[in-house]
């Protein structure tokens, strides 16, 4: 009996927190920074100046100064951009039943999101509002333009946004740009809007793609469309160095002969190279899962799942096969597919873990051997950018710095340094130049920001 009770509690606990879980808040963070951008943290009546790292939340006002610009990362690893002289208010960010949410509300000036897309059949329901209009994504990346009556200009670069006005709905389409005053909608030409420095810069926000790709045996029998990657891929997106290639992609070339062979024998990893560079990937990540589920005993017929899942890792320019891991984990459960998905996701995670420690070594590695780092110096003259070239140069581990060329009064300084972008970013903050105060506003794998004052 007292077991029969301790297991009935268990059940109701494990109920409990999963309808704690299917409402969860979300929070984003200042992943860039550039200019004056202040921050009205709800129920607050005074802004405080945004910092790198600083956790936004649904309730947060954000507002940007001339010339300035900030970027928020979501936990899904999507991105929502800030342009200068901008306000918006976070009005929700949640995650309900599954489905993420997030609502900002634009008073006026220019934004750019970058919505990942959903890696199984649950919809994203992300939207921008004005006082005029709402845009619902059904894609992945637009920028609105709002003026100061509320009224939009939406431009499209992959996917759909809905924008509704006075309760008529328009779809918009890639590379399709609405005016919302008449819902009037043109195509624009990419190349022309590609000159827009707003445009050029978001373009330019990079992370690693990565391609997924595994064969996956549930109870011995092979799946046509492998869940085990839509599993791994969510936990690899909870990362914002990785940008993952969706699987409606894949399952567009399933059957491409370099993807099966990816998938067989591929010792060396140059397969999976080829295979990745063919979908534009960084690095390729090729498994095996082996599933299977069995019925216990235990409180009258749980499910007890296994994932037994083996992984590599290969970076798709050179074929270089940067770690192979495999990892076994159960999961027991009420039904078979939630002991299937709960073992996978515990084994993704844990690998997930472990590869991405493998990756940072790996590019630490090559770091030290003086790889090259773009450093984007802005709001300079060519007096300072020389100044500032000297110092870089003087920096410990660096091995030389060439200058691009000079333009609108910005440049990139390509530095050879025996370290990562982080530790040089820590380095240039540190730098004391005669009347230069250099300040570090953003940084990537191979990037570096740096605002001139």
């Amino acid at each position: 009996m007292k077991r029969l009770i301790g297991l009935i509690c268990a059940a109701v606990l494990m109920f409990s927190t999963l309808s704690f879980a299917e409402e969860a808040q979300k929070k984003a963070t200042v992943g860039f920074l550039k200019g004056t951008v202040k921050i009205t943290k709800k129920a607050e009546k005074s802004s405080i100046p945004a910092k790198l790292g600083m956790l936004v939340i649904a309730g947060d006002k954000i507002e940007t100064g001339t010339d300035s610009k900030v970027e928020l990362k979501f936990d899904d690893g999507s991105n929502f951009r800030i342009g200068d002289n901008s306000s918006i208010v976070i009005e929700e960010m949640k995650q309900e039943n599954g489905t993420d949410k997030s609502t900002m509300k634009v008073m006026f000036g220019r934004v750019w999101m970058n919505i990942k897309k959903t890696m199984d059949s649950n919809p994203m329901d992300s939207k921008i509002i004005t006082s005029k209009v709402t845009a619902a994504v059904k894609g992945t990346t637009y920028r609105a333009d709002v003026d100061k009556d509320g009224e939009a200009t939406v431009n499209v670069y992959d996917g759909t946004v809905a924008v509704v006005k006075d309760g008529k709905e328009e779809d918009v389409q890639k590379l399709e740009k609405l005016g919302s005053k008449d819902l009037s909608k043109v195509k624009f030409d990419e190349a022309e809007d590609a000159k827009d420095d707003w445009v050029k810069w978001n373009k330019t926000r990079d992370k690693i793609r990565v391609m997924v790709v595994f064969t996956e045996k549930k109870n011995g029998q092979l799946s046509m469309i492998p869940l085990s990657e839509v599993i791994f891929a969510e936990e690899l997106l909870k990362n914002y160095l990785y940008n993952v290639i969706d699987q409606s992609t894949l399952n567009q070339i399933r059957d491409n002969e370099k993807l099966k062979a990816a998938l067989t024998d591929d010792k060396d990893g140059r397969k999976a190279a080829a295979a990745g560079l063919e979908l534009g990937a960084d690095m390729a990540i090729t498994g095996q899962v082996d599933a299977s589920s069995i019925k216990t005993d235990v409180g009258g017929g749980f499910i007890s799942g296994i994932s037994d899942m083996s992984i590599k890792v290969v970076k798709c320019d050179t074929a270089q096969v940067v770690a192979a891991k495999q990892r076994q984990d159960r999961h027991v459960d009420i039904i078979d597919q939630g002991a299937f998905n709960g073992a996978v996701r515990k084994s993704s995670a844990k690998l997930v873990s472990l590869i991405n420690d493998d990756i940072v070594k790996s590019w630490k590695k090559e770091a030290a051997k003086g790889s090259a780092i773009d450093v984007l110096v802005m709001d300079v003259t060519f007096e300072k950018l020389e100044k500032i070239r000297g110092a870089l140069a003087g920096i410990e581990g660096v091995k030389g710095v060439d200058a691009l060329p000079f333009q609108a009064a910005r440049s990139i300084l390509v530095v050879k340094f025996s370290g990562d972008s982080i530790s040089l970013s820590q380095k240039i903050n540190e730098l004391k130049i005669n009347g230069i105060s250099l300040n570090v506003v953003g940084y990537s794998l191979s990037k570096v920001e740096v605002e001139v004052k």
